[in-house]
């Protein structure tokens, strides 16, 4: 079996997907987007929060939500991301994996891949590079080649 080695480079609203080729080269496979991400957490929401009594007395106050809407839908990109990259490990289309993503996304990442997929991590670095053209990455990941 061939030995194929992909890169993640991610934030919170895109995720591209490379192979990392041995010319020292990355070849670009796939690219995911949650739109969602990049919404305000008022366009997030689909009505006011509600009231509730306060506990001595007859005042009201708003509640206030556990989480907020942007949070969880970075969590729902990192879950995707993870479906992507368990799916691809099972297929047996890669065997290593690298991973350059936001702070944010990098956590959330970590918490939704699967224990498999977990191991197969060689090198994580929590920066956007997802702007970057591509043939500029390498040069901030030297562990790459």
């Amino acid at each position: 079996m061939k030995k194929e080695s992909w890169l993640v480079v991610a934030n919170s609203s895109l995720a591209r997907i490379f192979k990392i080729e041995k010319r020292h080269e990355l070849k670009e496979i796939k690219i995911l987007e949650h739109p969602e991400s990049r919404l305000h957490n008022i366009d997030l929401v689909s009505d006011k929060p509600g009231r509730d009594f306060e506990s001595s007395g007859t005042r009201r106050h708003a509640l206030e939500a556990k989480t907020l809407p942007k949070r969880l839908e970075f969590a729902i990109f990192a879950k995707d991301i993870a479906d992507f990259l368990e799916n691809a490990r099972n297929k047996g289309e890669f065997d290593s994996l690298y991973i350059a993503a936001n702070p944010s996304l990098l956590g959330l990442l970590r918490e939704s891949l699967h224990s498999a997929t977990l191991k197969l991590i060689k090198a994580e670095v929590d920066k956007d590079f997802t702007q970057m053209k591509i043939q500029d990455i390498p040069s901030h990941l030297p562990f790459l080649f």
